[in-house]
């Protein structure tokens, strides 16, 4: 198989390369057509024993992307790309990772959250703004602790990913990519810089980000159908009741967009095709509830009794669902089942 020229952004490393930091192997680099990835998505959520923190990095010919499992749960995913790093879609992230299986590869590692956490910062914040000379480790941290700055340092070398956390411009701790048996922090990170007659010096490339305290768990592609289904249902209802409600909703959808992102991806006509958003099930939650309660108060005005009723058979056979993300709180209306 020919492997991907694809460099990563502002760095010679090529992201066929690339190899993270890990405590255990769990599916060593194996071409993807020998991988089911629903399978194992399934094996990881359900089995005891595969119920890990991990990461998936699936390699690709244009792109490297990243899914993290919590708990053997899959909660979120990203890119790097030669135009960048981003957050992704859980699902648009499978879609990408099911396609080529004979030009991709899949690897599956257990880490730490913390480490997770780093990870997915490093594609999901903007750098900071630090002047840092990468020519040695003393020079980096020379200039983090001249800062007396706090966070995260990502380090590249030969395609090897480093984290280390810094507080207040001094090391805290460190996760490092293929660490030798009883080698520290730095010495490892004085070998990173180092040269050997194998070998030429490497470009060691920094960068800071602010980091993040915890891997934010994004929507479930599940959930994300549940919502959908929802908004299309109690709109459909409105519109036998009041035949001006679709009009209705989609105005207080687009009014409430620009506060609440995860309405980009609900409403429209049954069927419509949208994005799955990048939030939180919280804040997926709440623009939903915010769009309900303005749509069905505003739908009161004219027929004063219709909120429970159409509140009520909307989220009927998914109640319990709803009621465990705490929506139906969030509403004026209270629905005896």
């Amino acid at each position: 198989m020919r492997t991907s020229s694809a460099v990563m952004t502002d760095t010679a490393v090529r992201l066929w390369d690339l190899r993270f930091p890990s405590e255990q192997a769990l599916l060593e680099r194996t071409r993807a057509a020998y991988v089911d990835l629903d399978n194992l998505i399934a094996y990881s959520k359900a089995d005891r024993d595969a119920k890990v923190h991990a990461y998936l990095a699936c390699f690709r010919p244009d792109e490297t992307l990243l899914f993290f499992f919590q708990e053997g749960e899959l909660v979120n995913a990203a890119k790097l790309a030669p135009q960048g790093r981003f957050p992704m879609a859980i699902a648009e992230a499978l879609v990408h990772a099911k396609a080529e299986p004979e030009r991709a590869e899949f690897a599956f590692h257990s880490a730490s959250l913390e480490q997770l956490a780093a990870m997915y910062a490093s594609c999901s914040q903007p750098p900071a703004k630090l002047q840092l000379d990468p020519s040695s480790p003393k020079t980096v941290f020379d200039a983090v602790l001249a800062q007396k700055w706090s966070g995260l340092l990502e380090f590249i070398a030969l395609g090897r990913v480093s984290y280390v956390w810094v507080k207040s411009g001094r090391f805290a701790s460190g996760v490092f990519s293929e660490q030798m048996e009883g080698e520290d922090a730095k010495t490892y990170l004085a070998r990173m810089f180092a040269s050997n007659k194998f070998e030429n010096k490497p470009r060691v490339a920094v960068k800071a980000f602010p980091g993040l305290e915890a891997l934010p768990k994004q929507a479930p592609p599940a959930l994300v159908k549940v919502f959908r289904q929802y908004v299309w249902d109690i709109v459909d209802a409105a519109g036998k009741e009041l035949p001006d409600a679709p009009k209705r909703a989609e105005k207080i959808r687009t009014k409430l967009t620009p506060h609440h992102e995860a309405l980009k991806s609900v409403g429209g006509a049954r069927g419509s095709a949208f994005a799955d958003p990048i939030v939180e099930t919280s804040q997926f939650a709440e623009a939903l509830a915010a769009w309900t309660k303005d749509f069905l108060t505003e739908l009161e005005v004219v027929h004063p009794t219709i909120a429970p009723k159409l509140l009520k058979d909307a989220t009927r056979e998914q109640r319990f669902q709803f009621a465990a993300l705490g929506f139906f709180e969030r509403l004026p209306w209270r629905i005896e089942w």
